[in-house]
């Protein structure tokens, strides 16, 4: 009798121990898994975070402040932007005692320029500030807001969630769109409280096409809203920079977005863009 209870608590033992190593076994392959599983989930909360940053909006207006440089030669001025949704960009500089010197206007895939001291004005394809990168007034208008955005379609938002990726890299996140041009590839970085901090256009032959890096992110009635923009861009062959600075904007009113060049005016060519308010 006691030997065959010895035996029944051996064989207890051994089950036990068989079905702990298997358990142990199942628990050291898990893990990983667990972790993996928890990345995709932290991954895909942080992207529904930016998307949430992006609020909708239908008219802006703003003061601020313009600087160009690139070819030895620079120009700063006041500024008065305003925008129109999906439709212009309408830059007014003033930089003297709040006297119009010049207007700038991005419409459609179209952009134009007046020098009214000078009567001159400039009538380009708004891809000769992007490189010769194909670009619209709405990636215009979400480049110069800090917004990330899809090509083609329009600002990312909870119906494109599914056409893009989203990567961490320490602090930092990387949005990039799945589908991707066949010359050259963008993203956008975010830092770890999902404010933006750059994006990154880049040739897949040769150098970098252009970027656009910001700063003092504010929550605005629209969302997020970068104040602060520096653009690096080519305009055939020179280098051009760019910066803005925005201040006291409002949204969803009524803009006045009238354009005009005399027909007295003198045509530049896309080169002259540098040199236009020297």
């Amino acid at each position: 009798m006691r030997k065959s209870m010895m035996w029944c608590v051996a064989l207890t033992l051994l089950v036990a121990c068989g079905t702990q190593k298997k358990m142990t076994e199942g628990n050291q392959q898990n893990p990983s898994a667990v972790n993996v599983t928890a990345i995709a989930v932290t991954e895909s909360q942080r992207l529904d975070a930016i998307i949430a940053t992006q609020g909708a909006w239908n008219t802006m207006k703003t003061n601020g402040n313009l600087s160009i440089s690139g070819a030895g030669k620079s120009f700063s001025s006041a500024m008065q932007m305003r925008m129109t949704r999906d439709e212009a960009i309408y830059i007014s500089l003033r930089p003297l005692l709040g006297i119009e010197a010049g207007r700038l206007l991005i419409k459609g895939d179209s952009l134009f320029v007046i020098n009214k001291l000078q009567k001159l004005y400039l009538a380009e394809k708004v891809s000769l500030l992007t490189a010769g990168v194909p670009a619209t007034v709405g990636m215009m208008q979400d480049m110069f807001l800090g917004r990330s955005f899809v090509m083609g379609e329009g600002t990312i938002n909870g119906s494109r969630k599914s056409k893009v990726n989203l990567t961490t890299d320490g602090s930092k996140s990387h949005v990039k769109p799945k589908l991707q041009p066949s010359d050259f590839t963008y993203q956008f970085t975010y830092d770890e409280k999902n404010l933006i901090l750059s994006l990154d256009v880049k040739l897949k032959k040769g150098d970098g096409a252009y970027s656009m890096t910001y700063g003092d992110v504010r929550r605005t009635l629209a969302g997020n809203v970068a104040h602060q923009l520096n653009f690096t861009t080519d305009v055939k062959g020179k280098t051009l920079k760019l910066k803005l600075d925005y201040d006291q904007m409002t949204w969803n009113e009524a803009v006045d977005m009238t354009f005009n060049i005399p027909a007295s005016y003198k045509r530049q060519d896309g080169r002259a863009l540098i040199g236009m308010f020297q």
